[in-house]
Protein backbone atom coordinates (compact mmCIF):
# COMPACT_ATOMS: atom_id res chain seq x y z
CA UNK A 1 0.00 0.00 0.00
CA UNK A 2 1.31 3.69 -0.73
CA UNK A 3 0.62 6.55 1.71
CA UNK A 4 1.11 10.37 1.14
CA UNK A 5 2.63 11.01 3.75
CA UNK A 6 2.16 14.58 3.25
CA UNK A 7 -1.08 14.25 3.78
CA UNK A 8 -2.44 14.31 7.44
CA UNK A 9 -5.11 11.86 6.70
CA UNK A 10 -2.33 9.21 6.17
CA UNK A 11 -1.85 9.11 10.48
CA UNK A 12 -3.66 7.94 13.09
CA UNK A 13 -0.93 9.12 15.76
CA UNK A 14 -0.47 12.31 16.03
CA UNK A 15 1.63 14.73 19.13
CA UNK A 16 0.96 18.17 19.77
CA UNK A 17 4.61 20.19 19.38
CA UNK A 18 5.50 23.67 20.79
CA UNK A 19 8.22 25.37 18.75
CA UNK A 20 11.10 27.23 20.70
CA UNK A 21 12.66 29.85 20.45
CA UNK A 22 15.91 28.00 20.92
CA UNK A 23 15.17 26.05 17.50
CA UNK A 24 15.67 29.61 15.29
CA UNK A 25 18.32 29.64 13.56
CA UNK A 26 20.49 32.36 11.89
CA UNK A 27 18.04 32.59 9.30
CA UNK A 28 14.84 33.50 11.61
CA UNK A 29 12.79 29.80 10.85
CA UNK A 30 13.07 26.40 12.84
CA UNK A 31 16.26 24.86 12.10
CA UNK A 32 16.18 21.74 10.11
CA UNK A 33 17.83 19.94 12.95
CA UNK A 34 14.70 20.79 15.02
CA UNK A 35 12.27 19.39 12.39
CA UNK A 36 13.56 15.79 12.84
CA UNK A 37 13.66 16.24 17.28
CA UNK A 38 9.73 16.91 16.69
CA UNK A 39 9.64 14.16 14.29
CA UNK A 40 11.28 11.77 16.69
CA UNK A 41 8.80 12.74 19.04
CA UNK A 42 6.40 11.51 17.12
CA UNK A 43 8.56 7.74 16.68
CA UNK A 44 9.07 7.23 20.26
CA UNK A 45 5.69 8.06 21.31
CA UNK A 46 4.00 5.92 18.40
CA UNK A 47 5.92 3.07 19.65
CA UNK A 48 5.31 3.09 23.30
CA UNK A 49 1.75 3.91 22.48
CA UNK A 50 1.00 2.06 19.17
CA UNK A 51 3.88 -0.20 18.14
CA UNK A 52 4.88 -1.90 20.95
CA UNK A 53 1.61 -1.98 22.99
CA UNK A 54 0.30 -5.93 23.94
CA UNK A 55 3.73 -7.17 22.02
CA UNK A 56 6.58 -9.29 23.58
CA UNK A 57 9.54 -6.87 23.95
CA UNK A 58 11.80 -6.46 20.55
CA UNK A 59 13.95 -3.50 20.04
CA UNK A 60 14.97 -1.37 16.74
CA UNK A 61 17.48 1.55 16.30
CA UNK A 62 17.76 3.68 13.44
CA UNK A 63 19.02 2.33 10.95
CA UNK A 64 18.44 5.26 7.94
CA UNK A 65 16.21 8.70 8.00
CA UNK A 66 15.17 9.97 4.63
CA UNK A 67 13.60 13.93 5.47
CA UNK A 68 12.25 15.78 2.63
CA UNK A 69 11.83 19.66 3.60
CA UNK A 70 9.08 21.18 2.23
CA UNK A 71 8.18 24.57 4.08
CA UNK A 72 9.59 26.87 6.90
CA UNK A 73 8.43 27.18 10.27
CA UNK A 74 8.21 30.00 12.34
CA UNK A 75 8.59 30.88 16.38
CA UNK A 76 6.46 31.13 17.97
CA UNK A 77 4.05 28.74 16.94
CA UNK A 78 3.31 24.85 17.36
CA UNK A 79 3.62 21.72 15.21
CA UNK A 80 1.28 18.33 14.76
CA UNK A 81 4.07 15.59 13.99
CA UNK A 82 2.58 12.47 13.17
CA UNK A 83 4.01 8.78 12.55
CA UNK A 84 3.02 5.40 11.04
CA UNK A 85 4.26 2.11 10.18
CA UNK A 86 4.27 1.25 6.53
CA UNK A 87 6.80 -1.80 6.13
CA UNK A 88 7.62 -4.33 7.43
CA UNK A 89 10.53 -6.59 6.22
CA UNK A 90 12.08 -9.49 7.76
CA UNK A 91 14.80 -7.62 9.68
CA UNK A 92 13.77 -4.06 10.08
CA UNK A 93 10.52 -1.84 9.39
CA UNK A 94 9.78 1.40 7.69
CA UNK A 95 8.22 4.24 9.91
CA UNK A 96 6.83 7.39 7.67
CA UNK A 97 6.42 10.52 9.42
CA UNK A 98 4.57 14.08 8.34
CA UNK A 99 5.03 17.21 10.51
CA UNK A 100 2.52 19.94 9.98
CA UNK A 101 2.58 23.65 10.81
CA UNK A 102 -0.09 25.37 12.97
CA UNK A 103 -2.23 26.11 9.94
CA UNK A 104 -2.11 22.37 8.77
CA UNK A 105 0.62 22.78 6.14
CA UNK A 106 3.06 19.90 5.63
CA UNK A 107 6.62 21.16 6.34
CA UNK A 108 8.32 17.84 6.12
CA UNK A 109 7.71 14.39 5.83
CA UNK A 110 10.25 11.90 7.21
CA UNK A 111 10.74 8.02 6.76
CA UNK A 112 12.71 6.17 9.75
CA UNK A 113 14.40 2.73 8.44
CA UNK A 114 14.29 1.32 12.03
CA UNK A 115 16.14 -2.04 12.25
CA UNK A 116 15.68 -5.02 14.48
CA UNK A 117 18.30 -5.33 17.03
CA UNK A 118 19.38 -8.83 19.23
CA UNK A 119 20.09 -6.98 22.33
CA UNK A 120 23.13 -9.59 23.00
CA UNK A 121 25.03 -9.41 19.80
CA UNK A 122 24.33 -6.06 18.69
CA UNK A 123 23.72 -7.05 15.37
CA UNK A 124 20.40 -6.97 12.96
CA UNK A 125 18.08 -9.95 13.58
CA UNK A 126 14.78 -11.13 12.16
CA UNK A 127 11.82 -10.32 13.83
CA UNK A 128 9.94 -12.82 15.79
CA UNK A 129 7.08 -14.42 13.92
CA UNK A 130 4.09 -12.57 16.43
CA UNK A 131 5.76 -9.34 16.12
CA UNK A 132 6.39 -9.05 12.55
CA UNK A 133 2.70 -10.52 12.02
CA UNK A 134 1.62 -8.03 14.43
CA UNK A 135 3.49 -4.71 12.64
CA UNK A 136 2.09 -6.05 9.76
CA UNK A 137 -1.47 -5.35 10.57
CA UNK A 138 -0.54 -1.69 11.90
CA UNK A 139 1.12 -1.02 8.89
CA UNK A 140 -1.88 -3.04 6.65
CA UNK A 141 -4.37 -0.23 8.13
CA UNK A 142 -5.18 2.76 6.98
CA UNK A 143 -4.54 4.92 9.99
CA UNK A 144 -1.38 3.19 11.32
CA UNK A 145 -3.34 2.21 14.52
CA UNK A 146 -5.04 -1.24 13.94
CA UNK A 147 -3.85 -4.07 15.54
Amino acid sequence: MTFDLADRRTYGFATEEHLRFADVDANGHINNGAFLQLLENARVSYMRAVVRSGLPRFRVVVGRLEVDFKRQMFYPGRATACARLLEVHQRKCVIGHGLFDGDGNCTAVLKAIMVSLDETTHRSTPFEPAVRAALEMIAASDDGLAT
